[in-house]
């Protein structure tokens, strides 16, 4: 087991610390970005950590859907912020985010996978909103930039008396597929390359390696699933934004 206390966390600060020096020194230019983000990830982590501790003292589902639920707005608000040109977009990235986070855990909790209890409900439900949330950011930003990049060729597809879903037909899979490019690349190295987050930790606290690959292995997929669901809800809802219901781009 690592060690961990307050000497600990400040040798890791200093970590930090050499990655602005170094920024600083060949001027990358993202020193500001490191200092800001070290003392936010601290803040945030710090007040996540008590949190959590109330949250798993309550062990009330309520608390856990309701802490499901903040994760969900605050990722969709976020994923929201990187396509600002489409219209409704962080109802769009809500409804996607929401719609693949809870298909997946859903189905966890319903085959008895997972148990609807804080130790394992809110560390998996931060990982498949947080992947969710990037897909849904992607989808939305490869998609606006493809749309609106191609103008000409979508309107000449529409004049052509193609509707809409055609117009767009191979920007909308090269978008989706942007979105779960992270995932793809997770199947090609996991295990050769790189050994996952929730496989190292267990490891790390002592867990059998066969039972940690068998976790991360659910993980994995189930995380998958998400990214996927919410890829494609993402990409429809965002396409349909962009047009009017006579089906004229209007972005």
């Amino acid at each position: 087991m690592i060690e961990t206390g307050f000497v600990e966390v400040a040798i890791a600060v200093s970590l930090m610390v050499l990655a602005v020096i170094l920024s600083r020194w060949q001027r990358v230019g993202t020193e500001k970005e490191l200092i800001i983000g070290t003392i936010r990830s601290f803040v945030q982590l710090v007040a996540v950590g008590y949190a959590l501790e109330f949250i798993f003292d309550l062990e009330n589902i309520f608390a856990l859907l309701g802490t499901l639920m903040i994760m969900i707005l605050i990722g969709s608000h976020t994923a929201s912020r990187r396509a600002p040109g489409i219209p409704r977009v962080r109802m769009i990235s809500f409804l996607a985010i929401t719609a693949g986070s809870t298909v997946t855990l859903g189905l966890m909790l319903a085959t008895g996978i997972i148990q609807a209890k804080a130790q394992y409900f809110i560390p998996l439900g931060g990982m498949t909103v947080g992947n969710s949330m990037n897909c849904s950011a992607l989808v939305m930003e490869r998609l606006h930039s493809e749309v609106t990049g191609n103008r000409l060729a979508v309107e000449t597809a529409l004049s052509l008396g193609k509707n809409w879903r055609q117009a767009v037909d191979t920007f909308f899979r090269k978008a989706v597929k942007a979105g779960m490019m992270s995932m793809l690349n997770f199947f090609k190295v996991v295990g050769i390359v790189t050994l996952p987050g929730a496989m190292t930790g267990m490891i790390l606290a002592g867990a059998p390696p066969l039972k940690a690959v068998f976790i991360q292995i659910i993980v994995g997929y189930m995380i998958t699933a998400a990214v996927t669901v919410t890829g494609i809800v993402t990409a429809h809802l965002t396409v349909r934004q962009m047009f009017t219901s006579a089906d004229q781009l209007k972005i």
